[in-house]
């Protein structure tokens, strides 16, 4: 039965993991979002060459998904957060506080006017009117002695309200990117992501000036908050399930095989009610059936052979009494002999159903004279 039930659903499978496999082997692959500033998104807007670059260099490259902000912030790391989307609360801002106080580096590129005025705020910087894109050299070198040319993009003139802020880029009265000094560490705002961002990265000396502002050395641990990047599938499992080919193919698999199981597994619930019982057929049942099989097979000499066995039996049985008991008269004896040779000639041949009857109603006659006679003066032998 199990073999069977396998059997009806090795069809429907086989159709559903041929579709399964035309899914992944014709799917488009997905058209990169670029306006996604994510470490994720490979769009212009997007971090992934900058967080490979950070990688392959040797530093400690990490990304945010979950909670846990304020932990996940190591002391002498650097936080880069390129046009979050997502606000900060303000025990957060009072967190990047402490970490810059401790020696930590932040690399803030502006997004959101509505997300970036609370830090702006806690970085005592202001943004002022638009700037066009274009390219500059560094007022003065971030890091080193050299001084890098920067393609950076359109987006708001920043203005330094405190005075350990600098400007970096553009000019020095209506700068584009600045860095400023928060206790031991050092915050790096820029206007736009555009000289982090995947597209920029290969510009001018874009790359150059991205290790710089990182503070990019062997082992150094970098977070790139994807939790204020808006960015929500991450590269756990959700990510591999649902934003790929291969993870909704798996996703419908499990769910086939989910489905077969509970299917053909153990029933669960209330027992079922247990089957009838099998009736047991009575001897009229058995008779009936007797007679339908001789009815079928019309061949009436087995009952006159039943007869006339029954008929002798039943005579034989009278004589083996002992000789107390006084045998039938000749008169009886005369008509049993007379009666078993009809039926022997019946066993023979192919008397009429009216013929046999009538030889069945004498044979059962003679019977009952046998076992209800009254003995008389002549004795006779039956054979």
């Amino acid at each position: 039965m199990r073999w069977l039930r396998w059997r009806a659903w090795a069809l429907p499978m086989g159709v559903v993991l041929l579709g399964c496999g035309l899914t992944v082997a014709l799917a488009p692959a997905p058209a990169p979002d670029n306006g996604d500033p994510s470490s994720y998104a490979t769009g212009r807007a997007g971090t992934w060459a900058l967080f490979q670059l950070a990688a392959r260099l040797g530093a400690n490259a990490e990304r945010l998904t979950g909670s846990g902000f304020g932990a996940a912030l190591s002391p002498g790391g650097t936080l880069v957060e390129v046009s979050p989307t997502t606000p900060f609360s303000k025990l957060q801002l009072r967190q990047i506080r402490r970490f810059l106080e401790a020696g930590g580096t932040l690399v803030y590129a502006l997004g959101s006017r509505s997300v970036d005025a609370p830090v702006l705020a806690s970085l005592q910087v202001t943004a002022g009117r638009a700037a066009p894109a274009g390219v500059s050299r560094e007022l003065h070198p971030l890091r080193g002695s050299t001084l890098l040319t920067v393609q950076f993009g359109s987006g708001p003139s920043l203005s330094p309200a405190g005075p350990q802020a600098l400007p970096l880029l553009g000019s020095a009265t209506r700068p584009v990117a600045l860095v400023e000094r928060v206790g031991l560490g050092t915050a790096v705002v820029l206007n736009s992501g555009a000289p982090v961002s995947n597209t920029d990265l290969r510009e001018q000396q874009n790359a150059e000036f991205a290790v710089s502002a990182l503070g990019l050395v062997a082992g150094r641990p970098i977070l790139f908050d994807e939790i204020h990047h808006g960015y929500t599938l991450g590269d756990g499992a959700a990510a591999l399930l649902l934003g790929t080919p291969l993870g909704l193919v798996t996703a419908l698999c499990t769910v086939l095989l989910l489905t077969f199981l509970l299917t053909s597994g153990r029933r669960l619930g209330a027992p079922l009610p247990p089957r009838a019982l099998v009736s047991v057929r009575s001897t009229t049942d058995h008779l009936d059936a007797l007679a339908q099989l001789y009815e079928r097979a019309r061949d009436r000499r087995a009952v006159a052979a039943r007869y006339l066995q029954q008929l002798r039996a039943t005579a034989g049985a009278l004589q083996l009494h002992g000789p107390s008991r006084e045998l039938a008269p000749a008169s009886l004896q005369s008509r049993f002999e007379a009666i078993c040779k009809k039926l022997e000639l019946a066993v023979g041949g192919s008397d009429a159903p009216g013929r046999l009857m009538s030889l069945a109603q004498e044979a059962d006659q003679l019977e009952r004279e046998f076992q209800g006679a009254d003995p008389g003066p002549e004795e006779v032998q039956v054979r």
